[in-house]
Formats: C-alpha cells, structure tokens, sequence
C-alpha cells in the first residue's frame, strides 16, 4: 500500500468521537468495510481481518496533516537494536511488499485459542528481553504454496496461514518478529518521508516541556508515576509486561476528542501481540489526569456491529449508571454536582439520493459508542468529563473538558467529515441524562 493509497484509504476508516486520539496510539481502528478474502483457503477456514495499525496511522496522518504525531518505535532497546541490524534493503523489502498490497488489514485463517494468547502475550515481554526466533516467518507470493506450507505469511494479500494445531512457542516468536519488523520498516518510511518535520516538531516539543517546566510544572518522569498510578486504578494492571511509551504533547488538543487543553505529557503502554493499548494525557502543570483511553483489536472487531436506535435507547439506563459509577469510584467526583448532564452519540442515516426506487428504505444505525458528558455551565466544577462505553459496556475512555464549545465544535466537525467521506447524514445526538430512567 502506497502512502498516497494510505491517504486515499482514510475514506474506507470511521470519524468516530475517538477518531483521532486513535490514530496516535496506532490501534486497529474501526473500517467501515474489510474486503473478503476470494481464496479457496477462505471457504473452510475462519478469517480474521484486522487493520494494520502503523498503516492505518499513517494513512490518517497524511489525510489530515498530522505531521506532528510521532510514529514511535514500540521496542525495547534490545529489539531496537535487532531492528537495526537488519540490512537496509530488507526493510525497503517490506515496505515494497507493502506498497503492492491491494488491502490495508491482516487476515487470520483462524483465532488464536486462549492458550496460543496467553503464550503470545509471555512470549512479547522475553521477546522484549532478548528471547528472538530461531528462524523467519516462511513468506510466499503463491496461493497454492500458502496451501501446501503449515504457517506462512501470502504476501499478496497479507494473510497469515496458520496450521490447524496449535502454535509453538518458536512459531508464536516467527509472528512477533514479522509484525515488529514490518511496522519499524513503516516507521522508517515515514521518518525519511517528514525527517524535517519531525526535526522541527521534536524541537519545539522540548522547548515547550522546558518552560512548562520552569513555570512550576512537572517533568516527563513525573507524568510517567502519575499515569502509572492511573493505570492501577482504572484498569488494576501496572502495565509492566508491556511497552511503554511517553513523549510531550505541546500542539495538539490531549487526545484529540475536543477537550481543549494543551501542553500535556502522553503516556502509553502497548501490547502488540494482544493488540491492547493503554494511553494517558497528563497535565503538564500538575501531573493530573487529563484524558485516558484503552482499546484492542477484539474491541475494534465488535464495534463493526450496528447498532439499531431502539436497542440504544434500551440500554442507556444501565450505561447511565456505569458512567456515574465511573465518576465516582475511579475519578472520586460526584456526578450529581454537575448541573448539564447528556448522553452523547452518532445517528447515521443514508443518503436518499443513494437508494434505488425499488429498494427498501435503509434502516438508521448508531455509532459505536456512546458518551456521557458531565459540565457545568456555571464553570463549577471547573472541569466537565466525558465517559465513553462501547454499547456493550467496555469502558473506551474518559476525557476531561476545559472548553465545552470547542467539545461541541469538534463534535460537529467529525459528523461533517464522516458524512463527506462516507455519504451518509450523521446526526450528533445528546439526550439529557435525567430523561434517561
């Protein structure tokens, strides 16, 4: 997939309220639509498509000139420095096979089971440690030798064949070592393509950092303890069997879900062979919470299921309550003290133009998740929070709100962008949380 065709693909990638705020912590995202593989191997087998996540990044840092993300390395030094050992043609390699893919996403021909992920995610903290495969992912071009060989990589389509056993551990370390390798050689694409950019972009970030610090404010070690602390009590992991993350975010808006503050440090964890992802915006001047998120590839895979109004609106009440919990038991902040209170979501609906005379009319869905906004107008509390559940009640992430007309824009802006890119209306939908019984 080429970088213009990764511009190009963004039309193909939901503009959720998370939208960008996903794109820096390169998650499988939501697609509107995977392509189904036509292989024979496909009929007998079930296929797992999920988005190439440093591909899918990139693709939405080009569209919207993002340029200022950094695309970092999620290694360790030890598989940095394996990274850097590998002969420069070998990447250009990678990136070339990329480049000639038609599809943006990886196809499974089978789950893994408990066990195989239980292993994998072991098997990612000693990869990290040194623990590297004895041989390389096998890689063919040919349908019919994908066919013949037990666990390959068919380049042509990015789908990895697995056997019908279960993995071993040497196999699981051969998938680790491709993915790793091919997402450095597409970090290495983009670093050549906005060296200068970066350069610029890096300076002015620590510029920035400096004289938040000189003013009273925190250091990056000190953002890293309070995400830590965060980290425990939202999710009850320290996060030390995964990779960590953490730069300063002087331009963008903390998470990019219209929050309006700025100068934040970003703290991340990652785990690359379950797909799991934790990020963190933490205040610069005082080290406090400003927006948190998590997300996975199982997740972004349920939330291509729509979402009818009639079972939203059933299960509101039950969300209500969870988001009112989450107030108090994780954020310690009462959410009655809060005079505006609303549920917030996305109601789609076709465009009229785009149905046949014959058809019948299509059904309008909801989006795949849903806020809940606690403010007051009054400025009192000083902060409003949004909560974000996906409909089946997985926390996806809490934002603090300094500016509630820049939410609202922002709000509005991703509705206009989704519905240009896709040609569907998109509604902005806040129903008032005293309404919801």
């Amino acid at each position: 997939m080429k970088l213009q065709d990764l511009k190009n693909a963004v039309g193909n990638i939901e503009i959720t309220e998370a939208m960008q705020q996903e794109i820096a912590r390169n998650v499988a995202m939501r697609t509107k639509n995977y392509e189904k593989r036509q292989s024979s191997a496909s009929v007998n087998r079930k296929v797992r498509r999920l988005p190439r996540a440093a591909a899918v990044a990139a693709a939405f840092i080009l569209a919207v000139g993002i340029v200022s993300i950094p695309v970092r390395a999620l290694v360790s030094s030890l598989v940095k420095e394996r990274m850097e050992e590998i002969p420069s043609e070998e990447h250009e390699a990678m990136v070339e096979m990329l480049d000639s893919q038609p599809v943006g996403a990886d196809t499974y021909t089978r789950e893994l089971t408990e066990d195989e992920q239980r292993r994998q995610k072991e098997l990612w903290g000693q990869y990290q440690q040194g623990l590297f495969p004895e041989s390389e992912l096998p890689q063919t071009d040919s349908e019919a030798e994908a066919q013949k060989l037990e666990l390959c990589y068919l380049t042509t389509d990015s789908s990895f064949h697995l056997p019908d056993r279960e993995l071993t551990d040497e196999e699981l370390l051969e998938l680790i070592d491709f993915e790793v390798k091919r997402n450095y050689a597409l970090q290495q694409r983009y670093e050549e393509e906005f060296a200068d950019k970066i350069e610029a972009e890096e300076q002015e970030r620590e510029e920035v950092a400096k004289q938040a610090v000189d003013a009273g404010g925190i250091t990056e070690e000190e953002a890293v303890e309070s995400a830590k602390g965060w980290m425990q009590r939202l999710y009850g992991i320290t996060g030390d069997d995964m990779e960590r993350n953490s730069y300063f975010e002087a331009t963008q808006d903390a998470g990019y879900a219209g929050s309006g503050e700025k100068d934040t440090y970003m703290v991340n964890w990652s785990n690359m062979p379950g797909r799991e992802y934790y990020y963190f915006y933490i205040s610069a001047q005082d080290g406090s919470l400003v927006y948190a998120s998590y997300s996975s590839g199982d997740l972004a895979e349920s939330l291509q299921t729509p979402v009818m109004p009639e079972e939203a609106e059933a299960k509101l009440p039950e969300l209500k309550t969870q988001a009112e919990a989450f107030m108090r038991d994780k954020l310690g902040l009462d959410a009655a003290a809060y005079g505006e209170s609303y549920a917030l979501y996305m109601l789609y609906s076709p465009m009229e133009e785009a149905a046949q005379p014959e058809e019948e009319p299509a059904q309008q869905t909801i989006g795949s998740r849903v806020g809940f906004l606690f403010y007051s107008d009054d400025g009192q509390p000083e902060y409003g929070y949004v909560v974000t559940y996906a409909w089946d009640g997985t926390f996806l992430e809490c934002c603090r709100v300094k500016d509630i007309d820049t939410y609202w824009d922002n709000r509005d802006m991703m509705a206009q962008a989704y519905q240009k890119n896709h040609g569907e209306k998109v509604q902005p939908v806040k129903k008032r949380l005293d309404e919801i019984k």
